[in-house]
């Protein structure tokens, strides 16, 4: 498989956190965005968890795919109804309650590739999108931001 169709895969199918535990090498590591340092890719994907209970129609769909060598820069849109609670793994975030609104928001992901797996992912998130633009859209704002 390609790096462009194993990004591609891995961005589009992030919303199904089984899938994407099979996706990633045993070493993987998530860095950027939201979180304050770089985390195993395992432990990242609560964030993913997190985001699928709140937005239980939480859909990723890729714009645009780059590839330099074993890199992809992947542009996508992502979002949901807001239908469950809101629980982040991230510390001084409160739970948020179900707030009914659907959200849509653009973000930008790195992704290294290793054979048919991705072992690094760098969430590049534009100043206008990521988790603090989902959560203004929802009528909140990040802890500290």
């Amino acid at each position: 498989m390609s790096v462009e169709q194993v990004a591609r895969d891995f961005i589009a199918m992030m919303s199904d956190v089984d899938r994407t535990k099979a996706q990633i090498t045993a070493d993987a590591v998530v860095s950027g965005g939201v979180l304050p340092q770089p985390m195993p890719a395992l432990e990242a994907l609560n964030i993913i968890g997190g985001l699928k209970a709140a937005f239980p129609d939480l859909k990723f769909e890729v714009q645009q795919v780059t590839v330099n060598g074993n890199q992809a820069t992947v542009k996508a849109q992502w979002g949901g109804t807001n239908t469950g609670s809101l629980s982040l793994p991230m510390p001084g975030m409160p739970s948020i309650p179900p707030t009914g609104k659907k959200i849509s928001v653009k973000d930008v992901y790195v992704v290294t590739v290793q054979g048919d797996k991705v072992s690094r992912m760098e969430v590049a998130s534009p100043p206008d999108g990521g988790i603090p633009a989902a959560l203004a859209q929802m009528g909140f704002q990040m802890p500290g931001m």
